[in-house]
Parts: structure tokens; sequence; C-alpha cells
């Protein structure tokens, strides 16, 4: 029986970035691997590609255990924006470099201690689609592939081919848009693997809401009908879904996941940044500027901010615990501002501080996949109050770096800047992608092109998010 744990207590700890840990972090660069035949397969990214994967095998007692993570990057829901992506990782395999498999990935067994020696796989997200297309579309400029559901169908069957199928335990997850991904394609993966003991399924921050009762409702659903459209996937969509309501609200998990049969866990923050940042108004609005400023700086937040970010928690809240009262569903509900964090180590180890009933995330989620417990854990309080309530931290050497500090203003660009750097080695992406959202010096892009220093910067984002989190454990300590 699920056992729902509310503690504010545990929350404060939820809140936080987890403090980097002392030790240097582990990791393992893992190469690109092409589907074969892909062409004649159709398993092609959106600029004609080959689709693929990284995969690290298993080892050990890990080596008849699977575990599949999908790669996010949102969605493209009209001809231009998905031929922009032909120049980058989300539209092309053309960029896929060394993956660094960390957190839930990672190959070291005090970070990830029940899954270290699984054979994990990390698979190329380049169809836009959540891997659910198969049409292409003629328009102005080049022919765009829509492949996403046969770059699906390869890896698997590689995968196979490699005896996934004759495994003790196997994973299918996703962050992101790959996260929709796992929950889309959770039933047909365990379709797959008859003869595997133990199949379940993992959203990281898979869980997007309608939020049908706040502002801009209307924005958030026209996203998601046009992304169905202009992929043609609205016959790709789960008929239990398709059957009950329009399609176009087929890709809300509120409406998915009460039909799927595969266990399934939820790892999501009730103030999701992505969400937040990009769905709770429109991207090309005043309201976004402002919107972006407050969650880089919660002192500028209006009372405005404030409360839309408060309803949009709220309806996520009401969604969520729906769901829970299904006994094959696992939860790890936070109320902190991040997106997709089980790739990331200071979330994804034992020593993380974000926890909820006294279990880190990694644990919470082994427990319950290996049927250890069976809790769910959702928070009971409030972001605003934990986080834009609190005070703001004096920056001093080296974070006042003014190329760092003019990176951390623009959160889409930053953002692009660490996952790129951090976890693909590849500076080009980082560089495009700050050249399209902020005009970067000569010098401040030189320095994001060099390795060393781009990765020195990672260090130093790291660095800051501790210290942010030892001050925001004093404030929230102060409070109690």
């Amino acid at each position: 029986m699920f056992k729902m744990h509310c503690m504010i207590i545990a929350l404060i700890a939820a809140c936080l970035l987890a403090v980097a840990a002392q030790r240097v972090s582990s990791f393992e660069l893992v190469p690109f691997t092409k589907v074969a035949n892909a062409t004649e397969r159709r398993a092609v990214c959106m600029d004609g590609s080959p689709g693929g994967y990284h995969y690290s095998a298993g080892s050990g007692d890990g080596a008849k255990n699977w575990l599949i993570y999908l790669m996010g990057g949102g969605w493209c829901a009209d001809i231009a924006t998905c031929q922009s992506y032909f120049n980058e990782t989300r539209g092309s395999s053309r960029f896929a470099g060394m993956a660094n498999f960390t957190g839930i990935l990672s190959p070291d067994k005090h970070v990830n201690p029940d899954f270290y020696n699984w054979n994990r796989i990390y698979v190329l997200y380049c169809d836009q689609s959540s891997f659910l297309g198969d049409s292409e579309v003629d328009g102005p400029g080049p022919k765009v592939q829509f492949r996403g559901s046969k770059i699906f169908d390869a890896v698997v069957e590689d995968l196979l081919a490699k005896g996934m199928g004759v495994g003790d335990n196997a994973i299918l997850s996703g962050r992101s848009a790959g996260a929709l991904a796992a929950i889309l394609h959770c039933d047909d993966f365990r379709a797959r693997l008859p003869n595997v003991c133990r199949v379940k399924c993992l959203s990281d921050a898979g869980f997007f809401i309608r939020a049908e009762n706040v502002l801009n409702a209307d924005y958030r659903e026209q996203l998601f009908a046009s992304t169905i459209m202009l992929h043609n996937i609205s016959g790709l969509l789960p008929a239990a879904c398709t059957q009950r309501i329009d399609p176009s609200l087929c890709l809300f998990p509120e409406n998915l996941v009460g039909d799927i049969q595969t266990p399934l866990f939820i790892l999501n923050s009730a103030f999701d940044y992505y969400q937040v940042l990009n769905r709770l108004v429109p991207e090309s609005s005043p309201d976004s500027e402002r919107l972006s400023k407050c969650l880089s700086n919660p002192s500028t937040c209006t009372a405005f901010d404030k409360q839309l970010i408060t309803d949009f928690g709220d309806a996520f809240f009401k969604d969520v615990r729906q769901i829970s009262k299904n006994p094959s569903r696992g939860m790890f509900i936070a109320a902190c501002l991040f997106h997709s964090v089980a790739w990331v180590e200071r979330y994804w180890s034992p020593n993380s501080t974000v926890k909820l009933g006294n279990m880190t995330i990694l644990e919470a989620f082994a427990n319950w996949y290996f049927d250890r417990d069976s809790a769910t854990f959702v928070t009971s309080s409030n972001y605003i109050e934990n986080f834009i309530g609190g005070a703001t931290i004096a920056m001093s050497e080296p974070y006042s770096d003014p190329c760092y500090q003019q990176l951390r203003t623009i959160p889409r660009c930053f953002e692009k800047v660490l996952e790129s750097v951090c976890f693909f080695h590849k500076m080009d992406v980082a560089v495009d992608c700050c050249k399209i959202y902020v005009s970067l010096d000569s010098g401040c892009i030189q320095r994001f092109v060099d390795e060393a220093t781009a990765r020195k910067a990672c260090v130093i984002y790291d660095e800051y998010i501790g210290r942010e989190a030892e001050a925001l454990v004093r404030i929230c300590n102060a409070r109690i």
C-alpha cells in the first residue's frame, strides 16, 4: 500500500540543489552507435542522418539487466524550427559525440549502486516528436523526416539482438521529451520483453500538464496540438486516449498514465523549471522575459509572477495525487525549480541532499523498482514560500566572472552550455546556442570554445550551487 509522506522538513531539503560531493565525479565517455541500415529501416533523424544510441555493456551480476534512457530536447511544431535543428543533436546525428554517462547512467558503484554495472543505453533524440512519428514533410527548404517511432523500434531491435530479450531486469526511462516517450512506449516496451522478469518505466521530468484552469491553458494545448498535426502522429497515439478524448490532448500525461498497465515511476518537480519558464506564458511575450528574470533572481518576482507559479504548482499537485491512487505507480514529486535530474550526479547519488521522506531520489526509485518499498513521495509545501521568499547571495570571485554571469542570466543558453560541455563535450553546440540567445563578445565565445575553460565553468557552477544550497539551508532552518 502506498504511503503518502508530506513532510515540510523533508521538502526543505528537497528544495535545495545538492552540494557537490567532495570526491571527484566519476563518469564514462561512451561513443555513438549508429543504427544499422537506418535508411532502409526509416530509422533516421529529421535531416535523414542515422538514428542511434550510446551503449555501455553490463558486467558481473548486471550483465543481464538493461537500462534505457531516452534523451530529451523538446518538440518542434513548425517546419522552419524543425529544419533549424538540422545543425544540432535535436535534429541530426552528425553532432553526436561522446556521451558522458553520469547519474543513473554512471558506472560508479558509489554514485549509482543499483544500476552501475547494468547494460546502460542513452538514445539520441533527433525526431522532435517523443519517438512517435513516421512520416516526412516537404516544405520550403530541405525535406524533414519525422521517424521517431522507427528509431525507437530499431534501437529496441538492436538491443534485443544483444540479449535484452532474455534479461532479468529492464527499465525504459527518459528525460523531458524523452520521459514523455518513456510514458508513451511503456506498455509496448513491456510487450516486447515477455521473458524478462521485471520491466518497469521511469519518467524523469516528463509529466507535462495542461493546467486547464491556469492562465494560458490554450497556449499549452496549442503547442502539443501543433506538434501532433505537423508530425502526423494522431493515429500513433494510444488508442485508449484518442477514443476517449480529442487526440490533441493525448500528449498530456495526465490523460495517458491512467491506461498504462506497466509499473511507472514519476520523477518530477511540481514547479518544473522547463514548464514554468516555457509553458506558463508564450515564449515571445513580454511576460516571458519578466518571468525568466524572476527565475534567475527571485527578488525581481512580481506578485503576478508568484501567483502564476503557485497556481501552476497547485494544478500539478492535483494531477499527480490522482495518479498516486494506482498501486503500480511510484513517485518522487518535489517543489524545487529543477528539470530532468536523474542523469545529474548531485541529484542521483546516495549522498544527495535532495530528499523526501528521508529518501534520496535514487533510494526512492531503487526501492520501488526492486519492490523493497512501494511508497510514494509527494511534498506538501510550496516553492514560493521556500525559495522566492529567501535571501539572495552575494557573488564573489570566481563567480563574478562577467562571461559566466552573462551566460547565467540567459537560462535557456546557460542550460544548453552546461549540457553541451559537461555531457556531450560539444563546444560548437554551446557556442551556436549562445550566438542565438545573447551577443557575447569574441573573448567570451573563445572561453567556451576551449574545452578546459568550459569544463572549469561547469565546476564553478557546481561550486556556486553548493554555496547557494548551504545558504538556503540556513534560511530554512531559521524559519522552523
